[in-house]
């Protein structure tokens, strides 16, 4: 009863031991193995078994499970009777943008330039907007699953915390975006420890061929230069254009460090920062952080003109996955929201196409993605084809079709999480027919 009564992860402060290890030890982003040791075996089994990952949705059944096949079935032969393409067809790569997010949008906060000049012209020439994060100052790795399977963190109990390590073990299938390439054509990049959080297990259920890292990885990343505390968005970018076969489409999901918590910056700070409700401790973090900002502006502007030049189509999907946790509530409490929305673009070195997705969850991407490129879909991206156009979190108020779609995403969700894994047994849900 002591972990059903939690609230947001919390529980009753004045429970011994107990209350100590859950409220102030989060450290599920390390891995099951470490959070095990912190916080006991048995505390982690315990939470395991007294949280279910989802509430059983109404009407779950193998049969409610076949008509959903069936009724993407058919939605997906009419979606592909006006698409052209196979996502197959080109190389695909994911950014994830640590901390990402303009100051710009942030109430009482003004720099002595724009942070994000190039970003903020891809922005406003090709599909862009604004994700919805799940955490703010963190939950790195909830973004990551959610933008590669399509599955909604908004539809899982409020108690989950770390999708890869309370959710992909107790998985005996993912969906992944990258499933349409080959194994050995799926590269993870990550400078930092390919432990954390347990990705390197996720990528691994994900059937990828490697994980480039820092370390623990399936490959060494080379030539890392740190830019503050860690490596730099520009030794990540050049470990992703190193690896790029010109013979071979790939699947690419890269996750950047340098603008990870704590910031530092020890070369001339070219902008400035100024804030009436921040500390000076605060301004100097701020001021850090937009520097690096900007560092990471130049770098993708450069390397997407690297991109542009490489004679094959490459698609990128660039996000930021939450805001730096650095600003104070108070500037939020006009717009609450504000704290979890961060930017996020689709391009291509082959066309400039400008869809109006102007807020999206990170679990649309793959959806998105695939309208960009005209590709055609399985009936799962169909269900989230349709989850983005008439049930995504910029609707307020869902109508009959809203709700139906909503609904048949969290059975599916729930079939491959917590239940019978009915629908992996209807073959082409997931694989293109």
């Amino acid at each position: 009863m002591i972990m059903v009564n939690e609230s947001d992860g919390i529980i009753n402060n004045n429970i011994p031991i107990l209350s100590q290890l859950n409220n102030n030890y989060n450290v599920f982003w390390l891995g099951n193995s470490v959070h095990a040791t912190y916080r006991s075996l048995a505390y982690v089994w315990t939470k395991e078994l007294t949280f279910p990952v989802m509430e059983t949705p109404d009407g779950y059944s193998k049969e409610k499970i076949q008509k959903i096949a069936k009724r993407y079935q058919s939605e997906a032969e009419k979606i592909n009777a006006t698409r052209t393409e196979k996502i197959s067809d080109q190389t695909v790569i994911y950014i994830l943008s640590e901390s990402l997010a303009n100051p710009n949008r942030i109430p009482g906060i003004t720099t002595s330039e724009n942070v994000l000049p190039y970003i903020d012209e891809i922005i406003s020439n090709t599909t862009s907007g604004l994700m919805k994060s799940d955490g703010y100052g963190g939950g790195t790795a909830n973004m990551e699953y959610q933008t590669l399977t399509g599955l909604p963190m908004y539809n899982l109990s409020s108690s989950m915390t770390s999708l890869t390590t309370e959710i992909v073990p107790e998985m005996t299938y993912i969906p992944s975006i990258s499933d349409f390439f080959k194994k050995k054509n799926r590269i993870a990049i990550h400078l930092g420890d390919a432990q954390t959080y347990s990705r390197i297990n996720m990528y691994d259920k994900m059937n990828f061929g490697q994980f480039i890292a820092g370390q623990n990885g399936t490959m060494k990343a080379k030539n890392m230069v740190a830019l503050g505390h860690f490596p730099s968005d520009n030794s990540t970018y050049s470990t992703l254009l190193e690896n790029i076969n010109f013979s071979e489409n790939q699947f690419f999901s890269v996750i950047t460090y340098q603008n990870h918590v704590p910031w530092s910056y020890d070369y001339d700070k070219l902008i400035t920062v100024a804030a009436d409700q921040l500390s000076n401790e605060e301004i100097e973090q701020l001021t850090n952080y937009v520097n690096l900002l900007h560092q990471t502006d130049i770098d993708t502007k450069d390397l997407l003109d690297r991109l542009s030049n490489i004679d094959k189509k490459i698609v990128v999907v660039f996000y930021g996955d939450h805001l730096p946790g650095l600003y104070p509530q108070s500037l939020f409490d006009t717009n609450s929201q504000l704290q979890y929305k961060t930017d996020y673009f689709i391009w291509s070195n082959y066309q400039t196409k400008k869809m109006d997705y102007p807020y999206v969850n990170s679990s649309d991407f793959p959806a998105e993605l695939l309208e960009y490129t005209n590709s055609k879909v399985s009936p799962y991206y169909a269900l989230l084809t349709d989850v983005l156009k008439y049930s995504s979190v910029d609707k307020k108020i869902l109508d009959e079709k809203g709700k139906e779609v909503a609904d048949d995403l969290k059975l599916i969700e729930y079939d491959l999480s917590q239940g019978k894994g009915y629908i992996t047994n209807y073959n082409g849900f997931f694989e293109m027919n």
